[in-house]
């Protein structure tokens, strides 16, 4: 198979992407468009072409990903409509619908994704939703491309601005306990690099546990909390503290904010 991608959008994960594919043996050819181009000259290589021109992007691939800020997509759509015909077109763009998208570029098989800024390790989680009308073929396909840079799942689109309000932003929120925890080592009186170092292989070891596990995040809680111990004790402080709530209601805010500006692109 001679596989020819082009990602529009040169940014942090727009190069995350390129360099994935860069990697796959499936993908012969790579182009990546950023109006500095400069900064993506390290990724320049027999493979992979490096260009300021989109129409030729465009041109150029079979499949074409969007990878640019949802601000800039009418311009971008309009600029790369007469050369994606007939071609899969993988939207990476916050916000913006696939009906939205198909009004600028009618005859592409529109698809919409949300991968996370993981996709930098290709450890992402994208989620993305497809036009019912793609066949077998194009959906396997896009499920190739875009497990190249982590794992990915089909939603309906209707799930998609809490996709991105989850596992979008979730990194963020991820962030912010791993901080408070090495603040937390500190505290108790613990060097910094050794905290942190505990924190993050304790975060991944349980997200590992869980996934290959399949077990139920309370079955996995239950099985190390003793009675009078000093688990039971830590729970209790963040139970004290609403910490679910906060986590439920930050989710529940930026679905929210999520759906102002879809809502704001739909109506432009």
């Amino acid at each position: 198979m001679e596989l020819k991608v082009a990602v529009i959008g040169g940014g942090k994960i727009g190069e995350a992407v390129a360099r994935s594919f860069a990697d796959s043996q499936e993908i012969t050819k790579v182009i990546i468009t950023k109006r500095n181009v400069s900064t993506l000259r390290h990724l320049q290589s027999s493979k992979v072409a490096v260009t300021q021109d989109n129409k030729r992007a465009a041109k150029e691939a079979d499949v074409v990903i969007i990878a640019v800020k949802a601000g800039d997509a009418k311009n971008i759509l309009n600029e790369i409509s007469e050369f994606v015909s007939g071609k899969l077109v993988i939207s990476l763009m916050a916000a913006v619908s696939i009906k939205k998208i198909e009004s600028a570029i009618p005859s592409a098989k529109v698809v919409r994704a949300m991968p996370n800024i993981a996709a930098t390790i290709g450890e992402a989680i994208t989620a993305y939703a497809v036009n019912p009308k793609l066949s077998k073929k194009d959906r396997d396909r896009v499920d190739f491309i875009l497990c190249r840079f982590g794992d990915c799942i089909e939603v309906p689109e209707n799930l998609m601005d809490a996709v991105t309000a989850l596992s979008g932003s979730g990194p963020a929120y991820i962030a912010i306990l791993i901080e408070a925890l090495v603040s937390a080592g500190l505290k108790v009186g613990m060097p910094r690099d050794i905290a942190f170092k505990l924190v993050t292989k304790t975060l991944t070891g349980t997200a590992d546990l869980l996934s290959q596990k399949m077990m139920h995040p309370a079955e996995l809680r239950d099985s190390v909390t003793t009675p009078a111990g000093t688990t039971i004790a830590g729970i209790y402080e963040l139970e004290k503290g609403s910490v679910r709530t906060s986590i439920m209601n930050a989710v529940d805010a930026a679905t929210q904010a999520a759906e102002r500006v879809a809502k704001k692109f739909e109506n432009d």
